[in-house]
């Protein structure tokens, strides 16, 4: 199982992102597929402070679209992933969101799929970056 970052949702939605190719590549070739809740509040909270800009209701509804055509699975939210984030921001210096992903993944024993470099750092953590796809076999 595959957990897909916040990074890998926003390149897939910019088709004039440089990681968008990778990013879609990536959701058609690794299954089976899971999002960390946090990763919708995180898309949230950066379209409501102005980060990022999308046409809005839109934007939502493409995400459930993408969600259901990737068969996309969402986590559920649980106390436990915040005891384990508030650790691995301690232990490894990651930003709030980042650690909540992580600590989904580590739960979930699921492989964090980023181009987010930092979590390589974790060692408790299964990580792939993106531009290591071509050594991952196609599943059937």
């Amino acid at each position: 199982m595959c957990l897909i970052e916040t990074d890998l949702i926003l390149a897939v939605a910019s088709p004039r992102d440089k990681n968008h190719e990778t990013s879609l590549k990536a959701l058609r070739i690794l299954k089976p597929l899971l999002l960390s809740p946090y990763s919708l509040a995180e898309l949230d909270l950066l379209i409501s402070s102005g980060r990022i800009k999308v046409v809005l209701p839109d934007f939502y509804s493409s995400q459930e679209s993408l969600i259901a055509y990737y068969n996309i699975n969402i986590s559920l939210p649980r106390p436990t992933h915040m005891e384990k984030a508030l650790a691995l921001r301690t232990q490894h210096h990651l930003f709030y969101f980042d650690s909540l992903h992580a600590a989904v993944a580590i739960s979930a024993e699921a492989t964090l799929v980023s181009f987010d470099k930092k979590y390589s750092s974790v060692k408790e953590l299964r990580y792939l970056h993106p531009s290591k796809l071509q050594e991952i076999p196609k599943s059937s």
